[in-house]
């Protein structure tokens, strides 16, 4: 294939993560691709190597681990190019929405400090305008200015993980990654929050979304891949895993799991 590929924003070729000490494989022989503005919904069970895959792509596997295979981002090898060409596409190139909010930001600061920098350094602003837009990123995803002098430990999760929201659509990046976005807020913010990821897509953004709650994979994600202790299963378009899915734990996943969301499904006028 191609990797140069003007339609593709993103492509995994057989990736595979490694358990450095013990030689344990975490994910094994996983390959996609994503154009700009699609979707990748990645389900699966809890250890089945969604986040690990999600931090091999972002460059941020621990040291412990070890990733092979090839993982091009706009033509770029990311698990082979310099280290400061993969920093400098974090941010701007690539941005994330991380399960665990409270590990995203820095407790000495305020969330005010570390959004203007984050915006002066990726968006080249002024102070002033730094300011403008962090108060403005805030608003975006329901969040009073005042959370602008608030420390991370004086906010909940849930609050957290909009501020990291926030900044992925001021940055405008043209891959986010959403790890369990919404799974610390409440079915009303849930639906709000799915709905901004709606809108960056249509803007172009393209989006892997990570999730338990299928409700929300089924609203946004155009394919779905199938994750079961670290080897893709099934892949497909999501109207296929959905409707008719061929691998046994993909209908165990599909069954057991809408069953446990059709509340929210109710909430975005979805049949269960």
């Amino acid at each position: 294939m191609d990797a140069h590929r003007t339609d593709e924003l993103l492509r995994l070729e057989h990736v595979v993560i490694t358990d450095r000490d013990s030689g344990n494989v975490l994910a094994d022989d996983v390959s996609l691709s994503l154009r700009q503005g699609q979707c990748l919904g990645i389900v699966g069970e809890s250890g089945s190597g969604k986040t690990l895959l999600c931090r091999a792509i972002m460059g941020l596997l621990p040291a412990s681990l070890r990733a092979d295979g090839h993982i091009f981002l706009e033509g770029t090898d990311m698990l082979h190019a310099p280290a400061p060409l993969v920093r400098r596409v974090r941010g701007l190139g690539i941005s994330a929405i991380l399960q665990q909010a409270m590990t995203a930001f820095d407790p000495l600061y305020t969330i005010g400090a570390q959004l203007r920098e984050i915006f002066r350094e990726k968006l080249s602003l002024t102070p002033g305008q730094a300011d403008m837009e962090a108060a403005a990123a805030l608003r975006g995803v329901n969040l009073p200015e005042s959370v602008l002098q608030s420390y991370p430990h004086q906010l909940s999760g849930g609050m957290l993980q909009r501020c990291m929201i926030a900044v992925s659509l001021a940055l405008r990046s043209r891959l986010v990654i959403a790890d369990e976005p919404t799974t610390a807020l409440d079915a009303h913010n849930q639906y709000a929050v799915l709905e901004r990821l709606a809108r960056m897509r249509r803007h172009g953004t393209a989006l892997i979304l990570v999730s338990h709650d299928l409700g929300a994979v089924q609203m946004l994600a155009d394919r779905v891949m199938v994750l079961c202790k670290g080897i893709c299963v099934e892949e497909g378009s999501a109207a296929d895993i959905f409707h008719a899915p061929r691998h046994d734990y993909t209908r165990h996943l599909v069954r057991t799991r809408l069953a446990l969301t059709r509340a929210f499904e109710r909430l975005v006028g979805r049949q269960a």
